[in-house]
């Protein structure tokens, strides 16, 4: 019986996200009005995501390692509870650097804020990789783990799994892009199956698309 894996691939995501997001703020011109902007909206973005992801763990893997390890779903919360409110900090630091000064040196703090916050969180996931996802496979029935895996995927509408899969794909290597459709192939109705090729079609580089087209008929 295969794991269920709730963190996997959407921490690949993340940290795709996270780092090419942290080499633009190294290389931005933050004298240059437009691409600032363009890089506050991108840091909007990743915030949403970034809280959300948060939300999704509190509400379906946090009450599993309550009941299972009481331990580790204090120290993941306490995570969130630190890693989350300095969020609000590094957005509100990115809009100040339109008034600063030097806009220079005030974009260059950001992006040792920044990288700092990122050197946190990816402790933070691997925490979650380490030790939430072993504790979940020894002490929790796969059934139960199943049936929380289950309940937050049904908490999407078809455009929220259609933009998920849109962040996810690009991070993911081959075979996990082919381990994804085949489970939505096997799992979900028809249409929301090819909806979701259909997102992989306009992601993928056609090269890649090609290949996961391959795979799903190994």
């Amino acid at each position: 019986m295969a794991r269920i894996d709730f963190y996997g691939n959407y921490h690949k995501a993340l940290r795709r996200a996270l780092f090419e997001f942290s080499a633009r703020t190294g290389l931005l011109d933050y004298d240059d009005d437009a691409a600032l902007a363009k890089l506050l909206n991108e840091f909007e973005r990743i915030t949403r995501t970034l809280r959300e992801h948060s939300i999704h763990e509190d509400e379906y893997m946090h009450p599993l390692l309550q009941k299972y390890a009481p331990d580790v779903r204090l120290t993941m919360a306490g995570q969130h509870s630190k890693l989350d409110p300095e969020l609000a900090v590094l957005e509100s630091q990115l809009r100040a650097i339109a008034d600063a000064k030097d806009r220079s040196a005030a974009g260059m703090a950001f992006y040792a804020a920044i990288n700092r916050y990122i050197g946190s969180y990816l402790q933070h996931l691997a925490d979650e990789e380490d030790m939430a996802n072993p504790i979940l496979w020894e002490r929790c029935p796969h059934d139960e783990l199943a049936e929380a895996v289950a309940r937050f995927r049904a908490s999407f509408a078809l455009d929220q799994v259609a933009t998920s899969f849109e962040f996810m794909l690009p991070a993911l290597s081959p075979p996990e892009r082919a381990d994804l459709y085949k489970t939505v192939r096997d799992n979900a109705p028809p249409p929301v199956y090819e909806t979701l090729l259909g997102v992989a079609q306009k992601t993928l580089a056609a090269t890649d698309y090609d290949d996961l087209q391959r795979r799903l008929t190994l």
